[in-house]
């Protein structure tokens, strides 16, 4: 595709997030290492998702990792600091498999499907690592408030590419963030009925949820001023 409106995925901490530098060379050598080490262990954490499935356990990432137990803990002070790290690396991983989709030059209609049949592609491809996300913060010494804090970076993706859909065509862009997590918690329970009773083809399952993110994306918009017609292409006139 020729253009996207997305932002492009940043480096969180599964990506090996550069740290600051302080001047000092050792010190500086060893935020990298660190930065590093720590990188190298949420993608194993990742792959023992894959294979062990959402509930697995520390001794399950240690094996995949191939590293002592004390090492893992020298880097991520307990299981929910690296838990947390992992859920945000899954987010970036959707946000780069989605962002591409967000095409200016082509449909509304059409965006919303080709970001759907590619998140829907993601989590068929590692179904584990969906239901990971969706269950990693529903644990007993965590509120729900930490489930919406948990998800910020994959919804400020979405809402910043939305708002400039929404915005260059004259209407309303504050507090799109109520409409995106709607819809992400709409799309991932739908997701999630799927997997877990696969009933429907995926292409099936990518029309139901395209109908229902269409007609909530249809009406937020005529409640924001503007008119979707999802055969129009997206581009502002110049």
């Amino acid at each position: 595709m020729s253009s996207t409106a997305g932002p492009g995925p940043g480096p969180g901490p599964g990506r090996g997030r550069l740290p600051e530098l302080t001047g000092d060379a050792r010190v500086d050598r060893w935020r990298e290492h660190r930065a590093s080490v720590r990188a190298e262990l949420v993608e194993a954490t990742l792959r023992a998702i894959d294979e062990y499935g959402p509930d697995l356990s520390i001794d399950d990432v240690v094996k995949t990792a191939e590293i002592p137990r004390p090492k893992l803990y020298r880097f991520f002070e307990d299981k929910d600091a690296l838990f947390d790290a992992v859920a945000e690396r899954i987010q970036q991983l959707v946000i780069e498999r989605v962002a591409p989709q967000f095409d200016l030059t082509g449909t509304a209609l059409g965006l919303v499907r080709s970001a759907l049949t590619a998140y829907v592609d993601l989590v068929a491809e590692r179904p584990n690592l969906f239901r990971f996300l969706v269950g990693a913060h529903f644990t007993e010494n965590r509120s729900a408030m930490a489930l919406v804090d948990g998800g910020r970076p994959m919804s400020d993706a979405i809402v910043a590419a939305v708002a400039l859909i929404v915005t260059g065509r004259g209407g309303d862009g504050e507090h799109l963030e109520y409409f995106v997590d709607a819809i992400l918690g709409a799309v991932a329970l739908g997701v999630l009925r799927w997997l877990n009773t696969p009933t429907i083809a995926k292409g099936a399952l990518v029309d139901e949820l395209t109908a229902v993110v269409w007609g909530a994306a249809s009406a937020s918009a005529a409640a924001r001023g503007i008119t979707l017609d999802p055969d129009e292409r997206l581009s502002s006139p110049q």
